[in-house]
């Protein structure tokens, strides 16, 4: 027995103990991973959702002669024609006489304002499932001058 060649127990416990720290930095590091793209991908669509709505309301109310605000909004274009932005659940829509066009999901509030021309929006984005993810923006938008003024 004193030619045979092996592993005694402290270098094989010494092995076992270095591959189960390997192995748990491993698995923290691919959660973590895993986890904070998630977490970006999901704040990302949120402000996404926002910057949306953004755009469609700032490009109507520039256009807009006349609005009025509350928890709907409602633009009135040159030719008299409404536009409308409204919440259907937690979606926010906009109307044109016919066409409907869904601008935001996962919207949790919603607020409009109009004072002096200019539009107040206050929207906040929470997309479904993770209520440690909310986006809130308050945008302006100045309405069309007015003509003689």
């Amino acid at each position: 027995m004193k030619g045979q060649k092996g592993f005694t127990l402290p270098e094989l416990l010494i092995t076992v103990a270095i591959t189960g720290l390997i192995v748990s930095f491993l698995g923290t590091a691919i959660y973590q991973i895993l986890t904070i793209t998630e977490y970006s991908s999901d704040r990302t669509i949120a402000m996404h959702e926002l910057q949306n709505v953004a755009h469609w309301v700032s490009r109507d109310g520039q256009m807009a002669r006349a609005a009025s605000g509350g928890s709907e909004l409602i633009l009135t274009l040159p030719d008299g024609s409404p536009i409308t932005y409204a919440m259907a659940e937690t979606e926010l829509r906009r109307t044109t006489g016919e066409s409907q066009m869904t601008l935001a999901r996962n919207i949790s509030d919603l607020s409009f304002s109009v004072e002096n021309r200019i539009i107040t929006m206050t929207i906040t984005s929470s997309p479904e499932g993770r209520p440690n993810i909310s986006e809130q923006r308050m945008y302006k938008v100045y309405l069309r001058p007015t003509e003689g003024g």
